[in-house]
């Protein structure tokens, strides 16, 4: 059972393209509830001759899964990415130790809401994280290096609606480009890589 839940968990961060997606929560599920039927075990062989605690090897795959949930997380110039990846593990985890403990109905229960928040929620998701869009200006010497500054807006899944150029001397233009993007974008980081960009005098954007 376990097996199956993880393994249908990450098939939907497979199909997003994420690193973690159907082997690990597979053998995130099933190592979960490996221990938790090994904590159960050992606590019903040998509570007569210790004061065992059930939940104290479980309670260690919480604090050790985070280590693998801050590896898929990743800071880019699109901002954060992989935060739903690792609460999708750490949640899987989580639904892996119900199992283990025989908690059948809780894990299946438990399963089926974290689909629905991956499959139907996203587009709920979509609704609340609405787009942004501003002027992006970019300061260059060199006109030819506009269709670089356009390859890495549409990198970044940044929508350029509208580009107007300005000439400001013999050895410069400014470039204006009129984008759409996701508020979850950080443009700052955007603006920090075209500003290390050779012939590339001045960014900015209007906050």
């Amino acid at each position: 059972m376990a097996l199956i839940v993880g393994g249908l968990t990450g098939l939907e961060r497979e199909r997003s393209n994420q690193f973690a997606g159907f082997r690990t929560h597979i053998l995130v599920s099933m190592g979960s509830c490996i221990t938790s039927i090994t904590s159960l075990s050992l606590f019903f062989q040998y509570s007569s001759q210790t004061n065992s605690d059930p939940a104290r090897l479980t309670a260690q795959i919480l604090s050790g899964i985070g280590f693998l949930g801050a590896g898929a997380i990743l800071k880019t110039s699109n901002g954060i990415r992989g935060l739903t990846t690792a609460a999708g593990i750490w949640a899987t985890a989580c639904i892996g130790i119900a199992i283990g403990y025989g908690y059948y109905v809780l894990g299946i229960c438990g399963w089926l809401l974290v689909m629905i928040t991956l499959y139907i929620l996203k587009n709920i998701d979509k609704m609340f994280f609405k787009t942004k869009q501003t002027i992006f200006t970019v300061t260059v010497n060199n006109i030819s290096i506009m269709a670089m500054i356009y390859n890495i807006f549409q990198k970044s899944e940044i929508n350029v609606k509208n580009i107007d150029i300005e000439k400001l001397d013999n050895m410069s233009w400014k470039l204006s480009f009129f984008i759409v993007y996701d508020r979850r974008i950080i443009l700052d980081e955007l603006a920090n890589e075209l500003n290390n960009s050779k012939n590339i005098i001045s960014v900015d954007y209007l906050h």
